[in-house]
């Protein structure tokens, strides 16, 4: 079955600053079969998790956001929950980024912009992995 083809099920909690980039990945996702929850804000990410946890199967994280860092929102999610998936999502290079997890690093990162075959193909193979 090619990325293209394939389905994906499960929930996914987008956690990002920008509008545009939630509503694009709850489109994505939304159309290869997942239920999406969005938050706009660190906190609003970290509140959605606590009451919807045993739902969640993968967070899409933005890593800047004006009220809590990515790094931060991570560490409380990590907290919450040590099993917690996190794809951590920026525009900045890998090796940059994972300098701020102190060891503690997200199961995969994907650069901004979403691109709809990279995305479906990260989700894929981080919900196939053991939580």
């Amino acid at each position: 079955m090619t990325l293209s083809n394939r389905q994906l099920a499960g929930t996914a909690l987008v956690i990002d600053d920008q509008e545009t980039l939630l509503t694009v990945a709850l489109d994505m996702l939304t159309a290869k079969g997942m239920n999406v929850l969005t938050a706009q804000s660190g906190q609003e990410g970290i509140r959605l998790y606590q009451e919807h946890a045993e739902k969640i199967d993968v967070v899409l994280l933005d890593m800047k956001m004006p009220d809590l860092n990515g790094d931060v929102v991570f560490a409380r999610l990590k907290a919450l929950d040590p099993a917690v998936r996190v794809i951590l999502t920026t525009g900045f290079e890998e090796e940059e980024v994972l300098a701020h997890f102190n060891g503690q690093s997200p199961v995969a990162f994907m650069q901004k912009p979403y691109r709809f075959q990279n995305l479906v193909e990260i989700i894929a193979r981080v919900l196939a992995r053991e939580p």
